[in-house]
């Protein structure tokens, strides 16, 4: 089980806090009465959804043993007008640079990383319309995404 702690620090600002101890501060902009002393939740979502699918598509990259010098994530996110004012689009572009980077290997290593390991960005897309692209050395690739296959049960498994 995994468990944060968000500790009041006056006003309207936060510090949240991991079970490793790590903090981020969080806050609202002044329209609401904060100072802007901290990253805002909503925003924190959208890091969180490029830190995950970033931390995966590396470690498959790895793996597959593409070599690259940057990886670079940046999230967009559409919130909707009314109240709760939740992302209805979010758009990820994943840039990379380095030699000989084959385009082919990173759309596969994205899809595995987005469709099957990056909790976040399974979870986000259940009430969000989600949408990829891959930058190499300055050149736009199309995402292709090809749906995943849910495995059938295994017939041992209990299931």
């Amino acid at each position: 089980m995994s468990q944060v702690n968000i500790t009041w620090e006056g006003n309207m600002k936060f510090v949240g806090t991991d079970d490793s101890g790590f903090k981020i501060p969080m806050d609202a902009s002044a329209i609401y009465g904060g100072k802007n002393e901290g990253v805002r939740p909503m925003e924190l979502m959208l890091m969180s959804l490029g830190g995950c699918t970033g931390i995966e598509l590396g470690h498959i990259l790895n793996k597959m043993r593409v070599v690259y010098n940057r990886l670079d994530v940046e999230v967009n996110g559409t919130r909707v007008e009314e109240h709760p004012k939740v992302f209805s689009d979010i758009h990820v572009v994943y840039r990379l640079s380095g030699e000989n980077i084959s385009a082919e290997k990173v759309n596969k290593a994205l899809q595995m990383a987005e469709q099957v390991y990056c909790s976040v960005s399974n979870m986000l897309r259940k009430v969000a319309e989600i949408s990829y692209s891959i930058e190499i050395n300055g050149r736009v690739y199309k995402y292709v995404c090809v749906e995943a296959v849910e495995k059938s049960p295994d017939k041992n498994s209990g299931a």
